[in-house]
């Protein structure tokens, strides 16, 4: 155990009340504000029960602010002399109403004082408390410049409190908060998660934030970048979990607004890779895979003007695996050009056998990686496919991520320039999902924009979707490029979307992904006006 001295010097380090306990939970220091808030001397208070204090004179008054520092985290001296300490909330001992605390009420806020020691230390923590997994969020506040800026020191650690308690509320139980200093917190969760209950509690941190709060007289929108990691997927030490969450929160700073990212370990991208290789060039080689059909359709008349051509693999030994997965593994492997060949071939297919039975679709859609451009012998094959099965360009839309176009060679780029000039379209697609805005729409001939679903989510009852949208739509009149709206899932969606003047949509609430002969019925079905 430290020495008096160096704890009561620790404790005027911290500006808040703070105070320390022995394992039986007597006082044997505490800080000059502890003591004014308690309204004792430290002579009286080393005679009172910490607990005891903090539920008779304290808590009233501080809130549950009143930080204690917990005798069973303190480690001895490094070779420096420094003490690897942790500051912990003093977790409540009754409920208002005098009944004892729920088990859930877990949370203890570990303040990282030397985080040189401390971070050592938590690996301990980690392996103590998570033995089943565990999450780490590191999350970074951003407006705290602007604040501290406008309204100094004080107003941001009211922001900072502000935006603890709040995220406290959401949160799982008996889990760690921690303030890593400056505008960064960390939030370590005990237990496994998969990737989608991980998402569904970042959009939670997010929408926690979403109403203003006042500080210091000023409403302030507090808003957060979340990085998050997973043990054991991205580690087992809490250094190499925290490099991970780090690793992702920059990449959230390329997003102009408040977003999440999860860490994408490379040990992952391996291992798909490994396991994947091999049976998916089996799968394209012995046409293993499989096509559907995404229709889109006309919002006022409900007729299918054409179809998004999407790829499946159900592997007999793997199971059904999913595009993001096997696609990434074609473009790591070389395998994406080969991949987009077969996809062609069988979608212009079975394009020119509805125009044989005389089944009226006007235009397929398909996916196209910049690795594909590159591939010198593509524009060709491209050409002699549509050849072969009796198609001109005009019926064939290649789609284009935004992300991709961001990172594109001017290579690839004049490859594309090249296809529009000979009648193929081109379409951005997953629009506004990056920061390029509605400048990446002059840089290439873009003849279609398709609007991502996370803009048109809450179309039918908010208004800044709604003009969003009518900015683009207004944009695609005056250029001549088409708008389809992907995502639509709800009738409302739609009507909005008809009101705002959008002709195209595609999605579940007009169709789900169909297979050839389930799009070939409901061609057959459409009745079509004479000629």
């Amino acid at each position: 155990m430290p020495g008096t001295g160096a704890i009561e010097g620790l404790l005027r380090r911290i500006e808040k009340p703070a105070a320390l306990a022995d394992g039986q939970g007597v006082i044997v220091a505490a800080n000059e504000a502890f003591c004014r808030r308690a309204g004792l001397e430290l002579a009286e208070l080393r005679q009172r029960d910490l607990q005891q204090l903090c539920i008779a004179d304290v808590t009233p008054l501080l809130k549950g602010t009143v930080a204690a520092l917990s005798s069973d985290l303190l480690g001895s001296p490094g070779a420096d002399g420094a003490i690897p300490l942790s500051l912990t909330r003093l977790e409540a001992t009754a409920t208002d109403d005098g009944e004892p605390p729920a088990p859930e009420r877990g949370w203890c806020l570990l303040e990282l004082l030397d985080q040189r020691v401390s971070l050592g230390d938590l690996d301990e923590l980690v392996s103590a408390r998570c033995p089943d997994g565990a999450v780490l969020l590191h999350l970074e506040v951003l407006q705290l410049d602007l604040v501290r800026g406008r309204l100094g020191i004080a107003a941001c650690e009211a922001l900072i409190e502000e935006i603890a308690h709040r995220l406290e509320a959401v949160l799982p139980s008996k889990g760690f908060f921690s303030r890593q200093g400056g505008d960064r917190l960390l939030a370590l969760l005990p237990g496994s998660m998969g990737i989608d209950a991980v998402r569904d509690l970042a959009g939670e941190l997010l929408a926690s934030l979403e109403a203003p709060t006042t500080v210091l007289e000023h409403v302030i929108e507090p808003s957060l970048n979340v990085g998050i990691s997973r043990c054991p997927e991205d580690g087992s030490e809490f250094a190499l979990l925290l490099d991970a969450a780090t690793r992702a929160l920059e990449e959230t700073h390329r997003q102009p607004f408040s977003s999440c990212c999860i860490a994408a370990p490379v040990e992952r991208s391996v291992q798909l890779q490994e396991l994947l290789a091999r049976p998916l060039a089996l799968a394209i080689e012995q046409e293993q895979l499989e096509l559907a059909y995404q229709p889109i359709i006309e919002l006022e008349s409900g007729r299918v003007i054409a179809a998004e051509v999407l790829c499946r693999w159900d592997d007999p030994v793997l199971g059904r695996q999913s595009p993001a997965d096997f696609i990434d593994v074609a473009e790591a492997t070389a395998q994406i050009s080969s991949l987009g060949r077969w996809v062609m071939e069988r979608a212009f297919e079975a394009l020119h056998r509805w125009d044989v039975a005389g089944l009226q679709l006007e235009k397929i859609c398909v996916n196209v990686s910049p690795l594909q451009v590159q591939d010198p012998t593509w524009s060709s094959d491209l050409l002699m496919a549509l050849e072969r099965h009796r198609l001109t360009p005009d019926r064939i839309v290649l789609e284009l991520t935004e992300g991709n176009i961001m990172e594109m060679s001017s290579h690839v780029a004049n490859q594309l320039r090249d296809l529009r000039r000979q009648g193929f379209h081109l379409a951005m697609d997953d629009f506004g999902t990056g920061y390029s805005g509605l400048q990446r729409l002059t840089e290439l001939p873009f003849s279609e924009v398709k609007i991502d679903r996370s803009l048109i989510s809450a179309i039918d009852y908010d208004q800044l979707q709604q003009a969003m949208l009518s900015a683009v739509i207004r944009l695609s009149e005056a250029t001549g490029i088409t708008v389809v709206v992907e995502g639509v899932e709800r009738s409302r969606q739609r009507q909005m979307l008809l009101t705002l003047g959008c002709r195209h949509g595609q999605g579940y609430q007009l169709s789900a992904p169909l297979s050839d002969l389930d799009l070939e019925a409901l061609l057959q079905s459409q009745i079509f006006p004479a000629a």
